[in-house]
C-alpha cells in the first residue's frame, strides 16, 4: 500500500512542477514582482513605456492563467496614453474571458482539474478571474474610451453594460463565497480519509480558530478598517455616478434620480452629491430627504453647457506577500504565505478649477464620490475567511501528500530513497508556497468630481492642490459643445495627464 501511494504521489508531484516550472507562471514569480518595473514606470509618468510592455505581456501570456490580469492592464495604460482603440481591443478581450468563465459550469472537466492543480500547488493554479471591482470598470473604461473616440452612443451602450455588471456581481459574490464553503468541506472529507491511512490525525482546522494568529487578525481587522460599510456589498459610487451623468444626457432624469439617492446613501455628507441629488430632484418634482431641504439646488442645468471633471486620483491597494506559522498535523508549525493589501499614501487633495462668470472669478474643487481602497478592502475581508480556510486546508492536502511519499521511501528501504524523497517533497512544498498576488494594479486610489458651467469665453484653469503639485493647466472649451467631460488621471504629484472630451 505505501508503495503505491509512493509512486502515485510521487508522480503528481513531479508532474504539477514540471508543468509549472514549464510555464513560469505566478505559481513560481509571483505577479507583483513580475510587474514591479511597469508598474514603477507608469506612475512614474512613463505611461507609454509601461503601456508598451504591458501590452507586450499581454500578448504572450495569451491562453495562460494570468492573461486577465495582463488584459486589464494593457486596457488601463492603453487609455492613458491616448490609444482608444488599443485600449479597446484588450477591454474586449478582457470581457471575452470574463464571459468565457462565467459560462464554464461549476463543475466540468476543467474546473476539476483547476481544483486538484491548487490542492497540490497554490491558488495561482487557477486562472486568475479578477476581482469584482475589475469587472464593473472595465465597462466604465470602455465607455470612457468611446466618448473619447466622440461615439456616444457605443458610450452608452457599455454604461448599461456596467449597471447591468454592478448587480450581477452581488449575486456572483454571494455564490462563490457559498460554493468556496463547499469545496472546502469536501476536501475536508477527502483528508480525513487520506490521513486514516497515515495515522488518523486530525485534519479539519475552522477559520474560527486560525483568525487568532496575529497576523491573519490583523489582515482582518485591517481590510475590516479600510472598509466603508455605508457602500454597502460590492457597490461603487463611481458606477453610480457615471451612470447618473449618462442619464443626464439621455434626458432621463427619474433614473440619474435613482443613483442620485444611492450615492446620497453612500456618502450622506458629500456636499457635491447632496446638491446633485437636490437638483434634479427638484427638476421632476420628486420628494427629498427632510436633511436636505435647506440645500440649495444649482444655478445651471447638468446637461446643458457643462463641464464635468473626474480625477482618477493615487493607486489603488496591491497585494503583497505574508506568511503566518500555523501547527498543522504530520508537520508541526509551518509557515502559509498568503496576500494582503499594500495601501499607498494620497496623491492630491484635489484640483482646484478656476473660471470667470460674468466679472467674477469662480473657484471650485474636486470632492471624493469613490474610494477604492474601500471597495477592494471589502471584498477582501469578506473573502479573506474561506481564502486563509483554503490555504490552511491545501497547505494540509499538501503535507498529507508528501508524508505519503517519505514514509513510503523509508518502509521501501534504502536511505538514498528516503534522503531523496525528503529534499524532493521539501523542495516542492517550498517553491510553491506562493501567495496569488495577481491584481490590476493601474487603478486609482479614489475617483473625485466636480462640474461648472462652461464660461462664457471657455477657458478653465486647473490647478493640482498639493505642495509638490504641477503648475496650472489651461483647457480651452468650443463654444458648440454642450457638455464636456474633462478626464485627469494623477499618477504622481507632477505627473498628471489631461483629457478633453467635448459632446454636442
Amino acid at each position: 500500500m505505501y508503495r503505491h501511494a509512493y509512486k502515485k504521489t510521487s508522480l503528481r508531484i513531479a508532474i504539477v512542477i514540471l508543468l509549472f516550472l514549464n510555464s513560469a507562471c505566478s505559481s513560481v514569480i509571483d505577479a507583483r514582482k513580475q510587474k514591479s518595473p511597469m508598474m514603477e514606470a507608469y506612475y512614474s509618468g512613463n505611461v507609454k513605456l509601461a503601456a508598451a510592455d504591458l501590452s507586450e505581456k499581454s500578448i504572450d501570456r495569451e491562453g495562460s492563467g494570468d492573461e486577465l490580469m495582463w488584459l486589464l492592464e494593457a486596457g488601463a495604460s492603453n487609455f492613458s496614453t491616448g490609444e482608444y482603440e488599443k485600449s479597446l481591443h484588450f477591454f474586449e478581450k478582457s470581457e471575452d474571458l470574463i464571459k468565457a468563465f462565467d459560462a464554464r459550469a461549476t463543475l466540468n472537466a476543467r474546473a476539476s482539474g483547476a481544483e486538484v492543480g491548487s490542492a497540490l500547488t497554490n491558488p495561482n493554479a487557477l486562472p486568475y478571474q479578477g476581482m469584482y471591482l475589475d469587472r464593473v470598470m472595465l465597462n466604465a473604461y470602455k465607455a470612457l474610451n468611446y466618448f473619447a473616440l466622440n461615439k456616444p452612443r457605443s458610450a452608452q451602450v457599455e454604461l448599461l453594460r456596467m449597471r447591468e455588471a454592478q448587480k450581477i456581481v452581488v449575486r456572483q459574490f454571494e455564490d462563490e463565497i457559498r460554493t468556496s464553503q463547499e469545496q472546502i468541506n469536501t476536501q475536508v472529507l477527502k483528508n480525513q480519509q487520506k490521513s486514516k491511512h497515515l495515522g488518523g490525525k486530525n485534519t479539519s482546522i475552522p477559520f474560527s480558530e486560525i483568525v487568532k494568529n496575529p497576523k491573519i487578525s490583523e489582515a482582518y481587522e485591517s481590510s475590516a478598517n479600510s472598509s466603508n460599510i455605508l457602500y454597502g456589498s460590492l457597490a461603487n459610487p463611481f458606477v453610480s455616478y457615471f451612470s447618473a451623468l449618462a442619464y443626464l444626457m439621455e434626458n432621463n432624469y427619474a433614473e440619474a434620480l435613482v443613483d442620485f439617492r444611492n450615492l446620497y446613501k453612500m456618502n450622506p455628507n458629500n456636499k457635491l452629491i447632496q446638491r446633485d441629488f437636490v437638483s434634479v430632484a427638484r427638476q421632476i418634482g420628486s420628494e427629498l430627504p427632510v436633511a436636505l431641504n435647506t440645500v440649495e439646488s444649482y444655478p445651471y442645468s447638468l446637461n446643458e453647457k457643462i463641464v464635468y471633471f473626474v480625477l482618477f486620483n493615487g493607486r489603488a491597494p496591491a497585494l503583497k506577500q505574508e506568511k503566518f506559522q500555523i501547527v498543522l498535523p504530520y508537520v508541526g508549525y509551518t509557515g502559509i504565505a498568503f496576500p494582503r493589501y499594500e495601501y499607498f499614501p494620497p496623491l492630491l487633495a484635489g484640483l482646484e478649477l478656476s473660471y470667470t462668470a460674468g466679472q467674477e472669478d469662480e473657484f471650485i474643487r474636486t470632492q471624493r464620490v469613490s474610494d477604492f481602497d474601500a471597495i477592494m478592502s471589502q471584498e477582501y475581508h469578506d473573502k479573506l475567511p474561506s481564502m486563509i480556510t483554503r490555504l490552511v486546508i491545501s497547505t494540509l492536502t499538501k503535507e498529507i501528500a508528501s508524508y505519503a511519499v517519505v514514509e513510503a521511501s523509508r518502509r521501501a528501504g534504502g536511505s538514498y530513497g528516503y534522503i531523496g524523497a525528503l529534499i524532493f517533497t521539501g523542495a516542492y512544498k517550498y517553491m510553491f508556497n506562493t501567495a496569488d498576488m495577481r491584481g490590476w494594479e493601474t487603478l486609482p486610489q479614489e475617483v473625485q468630481v466636480a462640474h461648472i458651467p462652461i464660461p462664457d469665453n471657455g477657458i478653465i484653469k486647473i490647478s493640482p492642490l498639493g505642495a509638490d503639485a504641477k503648475k496650472n493647466t489651461e483647457i480651452l472649451i468650443k463654444p458648440e459643445t454642450n457638455i464636456a467631460i474633462v478626464f485627469v488621471r494623477g499618477l504622481s504629484a507632477d505627473k498628471l495627464i489631461y483629457k478633453l472630451i467635448e459632446l454636442p
